[in-house]
């Protein structure tokens, strides 16, 4: 059962069975979960050439056929008539905070509130698949595992638990959240103690480490590093179990410790430190280390302490100099939005941007599929339109060759199969 919406929400959720097209031909014995996606221009994959007026059809969550043309499909099959709408692959988010009120008690909340956050924040915007990178100590497992066994209606969760701050480093924008819901502190002042607790989450199932490797303080120190020993030992508990790390560094002392820990992606640019050299361009590169471009986060950050106009324009230039620059050399652009931090999780802005920053409608819709499912180990299941694969689809309104927004215009957000939200 989809969550029922908001009364103040614009866009509603609910299952609909459609009738089927009439050039549709009909085949008996259909499988109780068996879907049809009829008249769809499919975008298989971002180097895929698009197919015209497609049919996709859907067994048991994975997809069974992508035909363009008229196609037999199961009598028995819901059936959506996608006519003049753009399907793609399930999105990633691959950076957001699940921190509201209401899923930070996922073991006792409700269901109808879970799966009302869970569209709001995730699934209204086309996302299959989320990365926590940073929540309250072991609730996004047990929101996890409650989306698993069918309790609540949502995306594939993927969490790093709790993040590794340095001693006296909890950020400033993060203080008074953990004090007022006195959660334990998630600094780390030894090594043994930063490989320990590192082990322990990655053994309760977390799916990879979160380091603060540059965490903003405020004050004189203004940005404190976490030591590159301490860094290097919680990369290396991850790496031993074959999980990413992800780095918050803040400015270019913190990447460079980041790098040299082995981290394997930037949850955001360095976008004070002005714009990255050749050189620094070329060591992310040669190190593998993919970027989340979180473009909008400046804008709404820098708007919200009244920086001045001129300073706040040349930080958004040179973010989006730093996620170009990456793109351009071939580095790896992961799509996230840190939506659960951002109180709006609307995807309009950030796709302006990237657009804006030069970033093709293909680059974008890889780094919003095919480049988070190859980096985080799912590239045979998700990321692709193709038979055999996972049937996490977008059915978009528009195209998003003509409009990067069109990322965000979306109709359907099916997960395994399931409708999870549709656009009323």
């Amino acid at each position: 059962m989809a969550p029922r919406p908001r009364r103040t929400m614009p866009l509603a959720v609910k299952f609909v069975s459609i009738l089927a097209l009439g050039a549709a031909l009909f085949v008996p014995l259909a499988s109780a979960s068996d879907l049809a996606i009829v008249g769809a221009t499919v975008h298989p994959a971002p180097d895929a050439a698009p197919i015209e007026n497609a049919t996709v059809v859907v067994r048991n969550g994975r997809i069974l056929s992508v035909r363009s043309g008229d196609t037999a499909i199961p009598r028995a099959a819901q059936v959506i008539d996608a006519k003049g709408m753009h399907l793609v692959a399930g999105f990633w988010n691959s950076h957001v905070h699940l921190l509201s009120r209401e899923v930070t008690n996922a073991r006792s909340q409700d269901r109808a509130t879970l799966e009302r956050a869970m569209t709001d924040m995730l699934t209204r915007w086309g996302f299959t698949t989320a990365f926590d990178i940073a929540s309250v100590p072991g609730n996004t497992l047990v929101l996890r595992e409650r989306i698993r066994r069918g309790e609540v209606g949502g995306p594939l969760l993927l969490t790093v638990d709790a993040p590794f701050y340095p001693k006296d480093g909890t950020p400033i924008y993060v203080r008074k959240l953990y004090a007022e819901n006195r959660w334990p502190s998630a600094e780390v002042a030894t090594v043994e103690e930063a490989r320990s607790r590192a082990g322990r989450q990655l053994a309760a199932g977390a799916d990879g480490v979160k380091l603060f490797t540059g965490a903003i303080v405020g004050g004189p120190q203004d940005v404190l590093p976490l030591e590159p020993a301490i860094s290097s030992a919680v990369v290396d508990e991850a790496r031993k179990r074959g999980k990413p790390a992800f780095a918050h560094a803040t400015n270019l002392r913190g990447l460079q410790i980041a790098v040299d820990a082995g981290v394997t992606i930037l949850a955001h640019p360095t976008a004070t430190e002005g714009p990255w050299t050749p050189e620094v361009v070329s060591q992310l590169k040669s190190h593998d280390v993919a970027l989340t471009p979180t473009l909008a986060l400046f804008e709404v950050e820098l708007k919200q302490i009244n920086v001045p106009d001129h300073v706040r324009e040349r930080i958004s230039r040179d973010a989006a100099q730093q996620v170009k620059a990456l793109a351009d050399a071939g580095g790896t652009l992961l799509f996230g939005t840190d939506a659960g931090y951002l109180p709006d999780p609307d995807t309009t802005r950030e796709f302006e941007l990237l657009a804006a920053a030069g970033l093709d409608w293909r680059a974008v819709l890889a780094s919003l599929t095919t480049a988070p499912a190859k980096r985080f180990g799912f590239e045979k299941r998700k990321g692709r339109v193709m038979a055999g694969m996972d049937a996490d689809l977008v059915l978009l309104g528009s195209d998003p060759g003509r409009d990067a927004k069109a990322f965000a215009d979306v109709r359907y957000t099916i997960r395994e199969g399931k409708v999870l939200y549709r656009a009323q």
